[in-house]
């Protein structure tokens, strides 16, 4: 078998001699900030630790920052009504990580790492089936847990050969605005697999690479996250002032926030950011993206222990060729 293969988030084999394997030198072009409350993150990082032993022990790829300026109820008004949670068949996270695991590697190996989602706080959240006609076929579905509402969902997928992943999966809604903004922003071609389902590679290692993946499914509307979003580095915001519906925010000299076409919250670091008096002229004093919701955005998980007792089976076919019932 070629060992210049893996396995994308819907199980199939994919070629790695994409165009976008001239990687950039920086791992961290692309990582993932969840804030929570003050206290939060100790917690947060004991929950996440197990799975991220093998590829992230450090929390640099997952980053969790403390915030004390957060106020849960309203981040959680979307997730739940009158104390009962809405039906998910419909609404999902927007963010996703997923990893792609070694199948046979002792303790990090996948089928083990997979163990932790059967303990508390973890919820089996959905089930992504494969078409029937797929071939190979490599797994039957993929399944992905939660742990709190207005958190990342994960998932574990096994790779047999080639390099593990750390991916981070976008469900959206609008594809072919979303895979044309995201290549303009990483200036690399996505890599097709299949209808609805594209992925980059933005950095690769021997043995390891870091991926960020976009997949549209009709039967599920994603929800932007108030506590989490993608950080992205660029070599100069003005470069993709053109893809940008709304202005970018500046929070530091060289950090801006934005928002992709589906209206998730983005962080966009500057690494040769351009003369500041150019970017001053093109921007509007009166920004019309309201920072109040992202900049001190978190999560208490701790209100949310032992709130969460539901267990609810969905299953959706990223096949689109049965229909599937709304309840």
């Amino acid at each position: 078998m070629n060992d210049n293969v893996s396995f994308n988030d819907e199980g199939f084999d994919e070629g790695l001699d994409d165009v976008n394997f001239c990687m950039l030198p920086d791992p961290f072009s692309c990582t993932l900030q969840i804030d929570v409350q003050k206290g939060e993150a100790s917690y947060l990082k004991q929950i996440y630790a197990p799975l991220l032993e093998g590829l992230d022990p450090t929390f640099q790829f997952v980053t969790i920052n403390e915030n004390d300026e957060f106020d849960f109820s309203k981040a959680a008004a979307d997730d739940y009504d009158g104390g009962t949670r809405k039906d998910f068949f419909h609404h999902c996270q927007a963010i996703s990580v997923v990893l792609f695991l070694y199948e046979e590697f002792g303790r990090l190996s996948a089928t083990n790492i997979q163990k932790n989602f059967d303990f508390s706080p973890w919820e089996f959240h959905h089930r992504v089936e494969l078409p029937a006609q797929a071939k190979p076929r490599i797994t039957a579905g993929q399944d992905f847990y939660e742990t709190f509402p207005d958190l990342p969902l994960w998932s574990i997928c096994p790779v047999h050969c080639g390099n593990e992943h750390l991916r981070f999966h976008l469900f959206v809604k609008n594809f072919k605005d979303m895979k044309s903004f995201y290549e303009s922003l990483t200036s690399k071609k996505a890599t097709s697999v299949s209808a609805g389902f594209c992925f980059f590679t933005l950095y690769s290692q021997s043995g390891f690479d870091v991926q960020l993946s976009l997949k549209y499914m009709p039967e599920i509307l994603p929800q932007p996250l108030n506590s989490s979003r993608l950080r992205l580095k660029i070599k100069d915001i003005n470069a993709v002032m053109d893809i940008l519906s709304d202005h970018p925010i500046r929070k530091s000299d060289t950090l801006w926030v934005v928002k992709d076409p589906d209206g998730n919250v983005l962080l966009i670091e500057e690494t040769e950011p351009s003369s500041l008096s150019k970017m001053k002229k093109r921007l509007s004093s009166n920004a019309s993206l309201d920072t109040s919701d992202y900049e001190t955005a978190s999560i208490d998980t701790g209100s949310l222990a032992g709130s969460i007792n539901y267990s609810f089976e969905r299953i959706l076919s990223s096949s689109f060729s049965e229909g599937i019932p709304f309840s």
